[in-house]
Formats: C-alpha cells, sequence, structure tokens
C-alpha cells in the first residue's frame, strides 16, 4: 500500500494544470497517488483531468466551494499516513516527493516539512525567492512576526497529524496561516535547505487578485495566535474586522501603502526574471519608496540566499 498522496485542487486552472500534473507524475517516487478536487471548474480543467490514463491518478468533482473545502475534503478521503501539498499552477522540481519522505522518516518527531523555493513567471522564467527559515523554532516565530516561512504548495504533512486539528477552518483566501500556526502549537515544523518547488507568481493569483482579504486573515490568525497563547477565547473575524475600522487614519493608510508595495514587488520580480531589468529595477525601487522595511527586507533576504545581484 502506497505511503502518500499528494493533494491538489483546481478552480478553472487549465493553463498551469498540464505542467502541475506533469511535474509530480515525473517524480523518481513511484508508489503514491495523486488526488486531484477539481472545485467545479468551468474553463475546461475537469475535462483535461478526467482523460488523464495514469493510475495514480485519482480525480473527485464537486461544486465550487473554494479552497479550504476541496482541501478538507481531500484530507477526509486520504488513505495513506503521509499527504504532500501540490498547487495548479506551480511546479515541483525533481527528487521533491522523495526528499520530503526521507526527511519525515529519518525525523519522526517532525510533522510537517516544507523546501525552499525559487519563483516561476508566466514566461517560465525561474530565479530568485527570499529563503524561508529551516528549524522549528525559527520557523514559528516567523509566522507570529507575519513574515514569509513556509510555502503552502511545497508542504508534505503527517496525515493524522491534519485531522487532529480539524484541518482547514477559513473559508476564504489566507486558509495557510491559520493551519500553520495552529499545527506549530501542536507539532513541530521544519523546511529542506533545498530549492525543490517552483512557485509561479502572477495576476490571477489568489494572493494577487486578492491581496487585501488575504492580509486580513493572515493578520487575523496571528492575533488568534496569541490569544491562545494567553490562554484567551480566539476573535471571531467579524469582530476583528470591527476592530480594523478604528485604527489611525495614519496606520490604515500604511497598510494600504504596504499591499500595493508588494503587488508591485511581485511585478518587478517577474519584470527582472523575465529579462526585462530596466523596468523591474524602477518598478522595485518604486516598491522599496511605497514600503522601505518591507520591500528592502525581501530583497535582503533574497539576496542572501541567492548570491545575487540586480
Amino acid at each position: 500500500m502506497s505511503e502518500l498522496t499528494v493533494l491538489m485542487s483546481v478552480y478553472n486552472g487549465m493553463k498551469y494544470l498540464p505542467g502541475a500534473v506533469e511535474s509530480i507524475l515525473n517524480q523518481e517516487v513511484a508508489d503514491f497517488e495523486l488526488l486531484i478536487v477539481n472545485d467545479g471548474s468551468t474553463d475546461g480543467s475537469g475535462d483535461y483531468l478526467d482523460r488523464l490514463k495514469d493510475r495514480r491518478v485519482r480525480v473527485i468533482h464537486q461544486a465550487n466551494g473554494g479552497l479550504s473545502s476541496a482541501l478538507n475534503r481531500g484530507i477526509e478521503i486520504c488513505r495513506t499516513p503521509l499527504l504532500a501539498r501540490m498547487d495548479a499552477d506551480d511546479l515541483s522540481l525533481p527528487g521533491r516527493l522523495e526528499k520530503q519522505m526521507q526527511f519525515l522518516q529519518a525525523h519522526p518527531a517532525i510533522t510537517v516539512v516544507g523546501t525552499q523555493i525559487t519563483n516561476i513567471t508566466p514566461r517560465g522564467s525561474i530565479g530568485y525567492s527570499p529563503p524561508l527559515p529551516c528549524r522549528h523554532e525559527s520557523i514559528h516565530r516567523h509566522l507570529l512576526a507575519g513574515r514569509h516561512a513556509l510555502c503552502h504548495g511545497s508542504l508534505m504533512f503527517r496525515t493524522d497529524a491534519l485531522r487532529r486539528i480539524g484541518g482547514y477552518r477559513v473559508e476564504d483566501v489566507g486558509e495557510d496561516m491559520d493551519l500553520y500556526l495552529r499545527l506549530c502549537e501542536s507539532c513541530r515544523a521544519a523546511n529542506l535547505d533545498q530549492v525543490l518547488y517552483a512557485y509561479r507568481i502572477h495576476p490571477d493569483s489568489i494572493n494577487s487578485r486578492s491581496s487585501r482579504r488575504c492580509r486580513l486573515h493572515y493578520d487575523h490568525a496571528r492575533q488568534n495566535a496569541r490569544c491562545r497563547a494567553r490562554g484567551r477565547s480566539e476573535i471571531p473575524f467579524e469582530q476583528f474586522l470591527a476592530r480594523q475600522k478604528h485604527k489611525p487614519r495614519w496606520r490604515r493608510w500604511a497598510d494600504r501603502m504596504d499591499e500595493f508595495a508588494f503587488g508591485q514587488y511581485r511585478k518587478a520580480i517577474c519584470e527582472i526574471l523575465d529579462r526585462r531589468r530596466i523596468g523591474g529595477r524602477i518598478r522595485l525601487a518604486f516598491s522599496a519608496c511605497c514600503s522601505p522595511s518591507r520591500t528592502w527586507g525581501r530583497l535582503l533576504r533574497t539576496l542572501s540566499g541567492t548570491g545575487v545581484t540586480l
């Protein structure tokens, strides 16, 4: 019996879906199940999935219910002790699944392991991404501070741990931060020090289309983590939103500028990777002016991990 399920959810992702599927089916590990939940796609993704003949692929079709709903269904029907995530617009690089399985087998105290990532543009150019922390304590500290510490699509979990904490709770964008923090409170996390996953930056991604809502859910998850650490009740999202309206005007303006700067930073990286370096550097400088601390922090982490000079 296989020990691994790779769980992918897709909603109207036909543009990049074949590449994502092939990157999993071409892994060195041969014995696994690729469980794909088609979340009500209307762009031909479902037809493509139904044409796949590989015995390792199992396709579930459901009405559109959102990413968390699709992933929770996958967790529910998973039949293996290990479950790896895969996003339908990204690529798993050679050796990813094998190395993560070997790591979990060698480190029974670790419950979830990710990898270092590289960015990939819509044109297929690959390059820079800030290095992610590898040790549990550093990962947890980065998450609580609102910094990038785990890449959702690169993760491999012990399935029983996901079920113990109740899977995904956020029925909107930003579902991953709440899951990470609850896992880190009861389990141990790690990242491999190797780049084994390509994360695609494109204008149709959830992070690009819904950056403000994603940030609100991230901030809410961090607030609730602090409440749990102090033995207090969690704050409902509606109550958290109401509190945001009472922030000082300058703080709300700064938050909006940071969101705008993040979008410009992502576009700049795409332009630089696609050899539109002059425009990319100008946009990167503009992003840094809009949100100096965050933009330069991201850039310095990127350069420290790659040795690249822009």
